[in-house]
């Protein structure tokens, strides 16, 4: 169905504040408008119009537990006998898939129409997230699959068929497996073209090296990284809300973030389920008050950045002529919203999941 949506628009690469109308066609931004006035009544939805938001790490599988206590990060996440891996291991298929199937929708529900899961469990793992996939059809999800013998260690026996159905690898660490094994398995995805993600520098520095020296396409945390480290090149996604959660971030100093985007390109996650909500605005709001302070680029964390990192920058991330019309139209003059001037500022700072007036992807509304 084409549409049009009108109001403050942020344009491009740059989020330019402008006035004005998108026109989209065929699931495409066909027009950009700029006007002085905008009528509402000529419009599908009006506001503040942005791109839909982008989370670059997940653990989907957690959705299972919820309002898990507060423990070390070895104790709830580390395989194979972390509260995590217990409690996928003990899941039902049936409890498993509704779970993530629930989680998929709070992502629409919160402005987010594209996520990179971590998903644990192996080829069982990845074809239970697809199936949660198939029925929330307005999400698109990177499946980053990881090989597991039931104990959840990674292991090369399942790495060809994890990389027919997943679109890459999640590896949970450079320590959490023989190098060699490693090795096997991120050359077998690097020569099929596939992603590779890899968690380094959570709690501390020590395996970031090993994981830089592989060259994965992305490294996830880099809480403890260097800045030798940081200067890797190798895009980087941060999750501040989880570190915060599992004790081993701390404002403004872990994970540098204000290092981090001087020097490469950084992203946003919320991590873990069972310790976050998939609210992306939640994340940039902490993101902003207590790393950054840098709205603006906080945005760009959460949408273009996360794009350029998976590989979809082309598509989505920005609004552009001719991406892929995955906008969010945010209502202005909400309780919360009303008389805002720095719509960049209240977006990353003030803005709430029900302050969405439209959410749309591929051309088609929610």
């Amino acid at each position: 169905m084409d549409y049009v949506v009108g109001g403050r628009i942020l344009n491009g690469s740059d989020f330019n504040v402008i006035t004005g109308y998108v026109h989209v066609e065929s699931g495409r931004i066909a027009e950009i408008e700029e006007r002085s006035n905008v009528k509402p009544d000529t419009c599908r939805a009006s506001g503040i119009i942005m791109p839909a938001l982008i989370n670059a790490h997940t653990h989907l599988g957690d959705s299972i537990i919820k309002d898990v206590p507060f423990s070390s990060l070895d104790r709830l996440v580390k395989p194979p006998h972390g509260l995590k891996h217990r409690a996928l291991r003990d899941a039902a298929p049936k409890v498993l898939i509704e779970a993530m199937r629930r989680s998929l929708l709070d992502a629409l529900a919160s402005g987010t129409t594209m996520l990179a899961d971590f998903r644990e469990g192996g080829v069982v793992g990845a074809n239970a997230l697809k199936t949660a996939i198939d029925s929330v059809k307005k999400v698109q999800v990177m499946i980053l699959g990881r090989p597991g013998n039931g104990r959840d260690y990674i292991v090369e026996d399942e790495i060809d068929t994890i990389l027919d159905i997943a679109h890459g690898l999640g590896v949970s660490g450079s320590r959490d497996v023989s190098s060699s094994s490693l090795m096997a398995m991120i050359d077998k995805a690097q020569t099929r073209g596939k992603f590779v993600a890899m968690h380094a520098g959570e709690k501390d520095e020590s395996d970031i090296d090993a994981a830089i020296a592989l060259n994965p396409d992305c490294l996830i945390h880099m809480t403890y990284a260097s800045k030798h480290q940081i200067e890797s090149g190798i895009p980087i996604v941060v999750c501040p809300r989880s570190n915060l959660v599992t004790g081993v971030g701390s404002s403004f100093r872990h994970p540098p973030i204000a290092q981090m985007v001087q020097t490469t390109i950084v992203g946003l996650g919320t991590d873990n389920v069972m310790l976050n909500s998939l609210n992306m605005f939640a994340e940039m709001e902490f993101t902003s008050k207590a790393f950054l302070r840098d709205d603006r680029k906080v945005l760009e964390m959460a949408t273009l950045n996360n794009a350029r990192i998976l590989g979809i920058a082309d598509e989505i991330g920005s609004i552009d002529l001719g991406k892929k019309a995955n906008l969010l139209v945010i209502n202005d003059r909400s309780n919360n919203l009303f008389g805002t001037k720095n719509i960049i500022s209240s977006v990353v700072r003030r803005a709430r999941p029900d302050d969405i007036a439209l959410l749309t992807h591929g051309g088609r509304g929610a």
